[in-house]
């Protein structure tokens, strides 16, 4: 009976890791390469147990406000302005500075806390898992076990992704392990420059649900 969610979870996760571009996957590449396997692991996590948080508020009847215009306008400037801030201090982090913090030892529960807030300020993410519910509602609408087959398809979606994320830290990981410090930084503000990009794109969505 739970052959059919299952089958669905895995090419739907599968297809939503191959296109999910956010600031949580440049930060989950970006702290693979240089500070390694484990800690982009803890990252993964925080961004799963984010994907989790939402999945669950629109299962849970909450999806009707997160579509609110004043809700939408408020994420969108909020995720901005925090991106834009977190970017342009990547930017003008200075090579001895970028050493020092680089040589630090960050405790894994502030990488699944920067994996979590970084997936969770992302307004495509909850419009991605809107999305997402929307359309398995739809498919097991009328089954008697609507709810068993829902949760078997949001779950199976939920560890595929986990599961490609865990993956691109391996790959990233690999590829850090042939890096030296200097590419380190050169990554590090080009990374920041991505997260300003991002949030001037989540800004400029802000403005545009302004003037409609």
């Amino acid at each position: 009976m739970y052959f059919s969610p299952i089958f669905h979870g895995l090419w739907q996760g599968f297809f939503i890791s191959i296109l999910l571009f956010g600031p949580a996957f440049f930060k989950l590449i970006h702290t693979s390469i240089q500070d390694g396997f484990k800690k982009g692991v803890f990252l993964a996590s925080g961004v799963f147990f984010s994907d989790l948080l939402i999945a669950m508020l629109c299962v849970f009847g909450v999806a009707d406000f997160m579509q609110e215009p004043a809700f939408q306008k408020l994420y969108s400037l909020i995720g901005g302005v925090l991106l834009v801030m977190m970017g342009v201090k990547s930017v003008r982090h200075q090579y001895k500075a970028f050493l020092k913090s680089y040589s630090e030892r960050v405790p894994p529960s502030k990488n699944i806390f920067n994996g979590f807030w970084l997936n969770l300020i992302n307004p495509f993410t909850l419009i991605l898992w809107l999305n997402v519910l929307g359309s398995i509602s739809l498919k097991y609408a009328g089954e008697a076990e609507y709810k068993a087959l829902l949760t078997v398809n949001l779950i199976t979606i939920l560890l595929v992704l986990f599961l490609m994320d865990v993956l691109k830290v391996f790959l990233s990981h690999l590829i850090g392990k042939k890096l030296n410090s200097r590419i380190f930084f050169t990554i590090n503000k080009y990374f920041g420059i991505l997260l300003v990009l991002i949030g001037a794109g989540f800004l400029a969505r802000f403005i545009t649900l302004v003037i409609k």
